[in-house]
């Protein structure tokens, strides 16, 4: 499903940070902030050591806490919500669209409604970026603190301005199967400067001085090591996304004739899909368990995302969350995501399509 790639300039910029003896949090770093903060076009960044934390702290920057409540997507990774729950607040969960698996902005608006949050944590998921622009006038309007988490959306863009540049904060996550990688890290962005200089504060133990703290923080920083990485992958990053594309186009033309067995990815006419995983959903006639072992006894390593709606979630059953949410709860049964990364060349699509193709027919 995932391989990262990893050539002779990623390692001789690691081997570089390696030799200069400057391993923790340096120079390295901030030139990856400026780096990486221009390339989405926004002001300032600030690096760190996951994705989560970068959620974290830049909800504790925004000034979400206690009592709070967090508008996040149903259909997503965990840390979109325990992110919230970890500073305090309330994750309320708010159904997807069906076609992009993103928030949609109709139940979104109910719960605002219904519950008046404080903040909302919209997520690009598997690459395709969310109905932002109508997300940012609500929030805007309703003076709802506005989150992007991009995690999975390295350089995809809505109205061709990238994702992470909507918000009062964004994040994106470097985790070692993300369109690009530092192994471990993260990323906090903002036009708020405020905003960044919090996080920064926050990451390092709350000092403003050395041995001096002002605040409860911890230690969230990224290593040179990681930021050396960073800076080595996003100078390809494009190229990358458009071998992820070209890969999805064609694995897409060989598919298109199954629509009566399997609904294939979406791409808006506003959005560029950067294909993080190529998401597809089966039809309920067709058995998903049976496709996955039959891929994978063909050699092709599928996966599914996710298996369950975070409302569905033991951890939130436990914390005594309610039915919710009907578009998760189907997508939730039925996505399943076959590769598309750019290791992959043109025989190796036509090996994935082949063999999906005989594993969907044998499995109706």
């Amino acid at each position: 499903m995932f391989e990262p790639v990893i050539e002779d300039e990623d390692i001789n910029a690691v081997v570089s940070v390696l030799k200069s003896g400057w391993l923790a949090h340096g120079p390295v770093v901030e030139s990856f902030e400026k780096n990486f903060a221009e390339y989405v076009g926004v002001k300032y960044a600030a690096a760190v050591s996951n994705g989560t934390v970068a959620l974290m702290l830049s909800l504790k920057a925004l000034g979400i806490g206690n009592g709070d409540k967090v508008l996040v997507p149903d259909y997503t990774f965990i840390a979109t919500a325990t992110s919230v729950l970890m500073v305090g607040a309330t994750p309320i969960f708010v159904d997807v669209d069906y076609k992009t698996f993103n928030m949609d902005v109709d139940d979104l608006q109910k719960k605002i409604s219904e519950t008046n949050p404080k903040a909302i944590i919209v997520v690009h998921l598997f690459g395709h970026p969310a109905d932002i622009k109508t997300i940012k006038d609500i929030a805007s309007d309703k003076k709802i603190v506005l989150i992007e988490d991009a995690a999975q959306a390295h350089g995809a863009e809505a109205w061709g301005k990238k994702v992470g540049s909507f918000g009062d904060a964004a994040i994106f996550s470097f985790y070692a199967t993300k369109n690009m990688t530092t192994g471990e890290g993260g990323i906090v962005l903002s036009d708020d400067r405020r905003v960044i200089e919090k996080v920064k504060l926050l990451r390092n133990h709350g000092q403003t001085a050395r041995y001096i703290h002002e605040e409860l923080g911890g230690n969230y920083r990224m290593t040179s090591i990681q930021a050396a990485l960073g800076e080595a992958q996003l100078k390809k990053l494009d190229k990358l996304n458009e071998i992820r594309r070209k890969n999805a186009g064609l694995l897409t033309a060989k598919l298109s004739d199954l629509k009566d067995y399997v609904e294939l990815p979406y791409e808006a006419p506003w959005a560029k899909h950067v294909y993080h995983v190529y998401a597809l959903k089966l039809s309920s006639n067709v058995n998903r368990k049976c496709v996955v072992e039959c891929m994978s006894a063909k050699g092709v390593e599928t996966a599914i995302h996710y298996p369950l709606p975070l409302h569905k979630q033991p951890l939130f059953q436990k914390l005594g969350y309610k039915e919710c949410c009907s578009n998760a709860s189907v997508l939730a049964e039925r996505e399943l995501s076959l590769p598309v990364h750019p290791k992959l060349v043109d025989r190796d699509i036509d090996f994935v399509a082949n063999a999906f193709r005989q594993c969907l027919k044998s499995c109706i």
